[in-house]
């Protein structure tokens, strides 16, 4: 009891600590950021997966199924991590002018807003196309009737937005890494948890 009242206090104080200073980011949001990246690199894997197999095939059927199940996990994930950084905050911009911290910003809440829309449009398509759409071994409620117009929209919609999240992931990469070798300031050494604070 002892030992759970010691770690309940540790984390807490550690919490108070990341609000307090918000010099880095708290390991919660660390976590879920690199949780989000490896669901967002196996949902689009399975999907470029899913192309090379014939239609109606069982194969091609399991990659649809992987997708969906990967988009409801990465929407769960980005709830879960927007709530987190509401509580703990994100560590100020460290070697940016304010007009690149400003698009940085935007960048972020761009594909934040992807992440949240595209799980979505795909729950809407594919109860629009008639079919059932699972959590594991739960069937998700039906909130749409069958209606071919409204499956080819979103359909055509998450397919759109789909491929503008891998430039914006690209675009992401790319700047994470042109801070980290040409500025040398530290905001990809933060997002790896390896940024020491009383070393600056």
């Amino acid at each position: 009891m002892v030992i759970v009242n010691y770690l309940i206090y540790d984390v807490v104080c550690k919490s108070i600590q990341h609000i307090m200073s918000k010099k880095r980011y708290h390991p919660l949001s660390i976590f879920f950021h690199w949780l989000v990246f490896l669901l967002v690199v196996a949902a689009l894997g399975v999907i470029e997966l899913k192309g090379q197999f014939v239609k109606g095939s069982e194969p091609r059927e399991l990659c649809k199924t992987i997708h969906s199940l990967l988009g409801q996990l990465i929407f769960i994930a980005m709830v879960l991590r927007l709530g987190i950084r509401m509580i703990y905050g994100v560590p100020k911009r460290s070697g940016t002018s304010l007009l690149f911290s400003h698009l940085a910003t935007a960048m972020n809440w761009l594909l934040y807003c992807l992440l949240l829309t595209l799980p979505i449009m795909g729950l809407i398509f594919l109860q629009a196309g008639g079919k059932e759409v699972q959590f594991f071994n739960w069937t998700l409620p039906q909130v749409l009737s069958p209606d071919p117009s409204i499956k080819k929209v979103f359909k055509e919609l998450h397919e759109w937005l789909g491929n503008a999240l891998y430039f914006l992931i690209g675009i992401h990469a790319l700047v994470a890494l042109w801070h980290h070798y040409i500025l040398k300031t530290d905001t990809l050494l933060r997002m790896l948890n390896k940024y020491d604070p009383e070393s600056k």
